[in-house]
């Protein structure tokens, strides 16, 4: 197996746009969904979603998720911006000093606690992610994808079947092997970035798939950081 071709963007700074110019005509940014699964307890603040929630998460599907768009209503945050700076804080606090906001961190966490919704982990796919990115690349065709781990290490092919199994993880990189889509997530941030030629977008919209937007020729990983008061 070849060396992948793509990688995430080298810096914050980095507007998408500009870095996969030569390659991808649009990036989506998509928003890994909370999880709430009743029955379940809640992982410790640092601890990995048990994989018992996974699988339960992936045999649920969709009703199993909920929204950045219906956590920013229950903290009462005014958008979705305002979720992935209170995230930066949860983990690896991958977060300028000055663009922190521990107090909506504390709302957020408090009010999943209350509604037993679990957070998503950072740097890696949820579960209802990898569902919906087996239905998106079977619409686009794609039987077969490489798959890698952070920063392209150990590629290999995986059928995007495989993707919707509740005992399987996909890894954090994927890749068609027509080139004409990438999707990676950053170790340590809670959103991944779907890249797209025009040829792709014009067989399946991620809108149609995952909550997000698509980026602007500013957009970078500060979006919903540095620009919040």
């Amino acid at each position: 197996m070849t060396e992948p071709v793509f990688s995430y963007p080298g810096n914050d700074e980095d507007p998408y746009l500009s870095w996969y110019k030569d390659d991808f005509s649009s990036v989506f940014v998509a928003t890994n969904p909370f999880l709430n699964i009743p029955q379940l307890p809640l992982n410790l603040q640092g601890e990995w979603i048990p994989d018992e929630v996974v699988t339960v998460a992936k045999q649920r599907g969709a009703d199993a998720g909920i929204s950045w768009q219906k956590v920013s209503e229950i903290c009462g945050f005014p958008s979705v911006s305002y979720v992935n700076r209170a995230l930066r804080l949860t983990d690896s606090k991958r977060i300028a000093d000055e663009f922190a906001c521990p107090a909506d961190t504390a709302t957020m966490l408090k009010s999943c606690r209350e509604q037993n919704i679990f957070i998503p982990d950072e740097g890696c796919l949820s579960p209802l992610s990898e569902l919906s990115l087996a239905s998106f690349l079977k619409e686009l065709g794609h039987d077969e994808v490489v798959v890698a781990d952070h920063f392209g290490s150990s590629p290999s092919p995986m059928s995007s079947e495989r993707f919707s199994l509740p005992e399987v993880v996909v890894p954090p990189e994927i890749h068609a092997h027509d080139k004409s889509i990438y999707v990676s997530i950053y170790i340590d941030y809670h959103y991944f970035l779907i890249c797209q030629t025009d040829a792709s977008r014009s067989k399946a919209n991620p809108t149609n798939y995952f909550e997000g937007f698509f980026a602007d020729e500013n957009t970078n990983d500060s979006w919903g950081v540095g620009d919040l008061s």
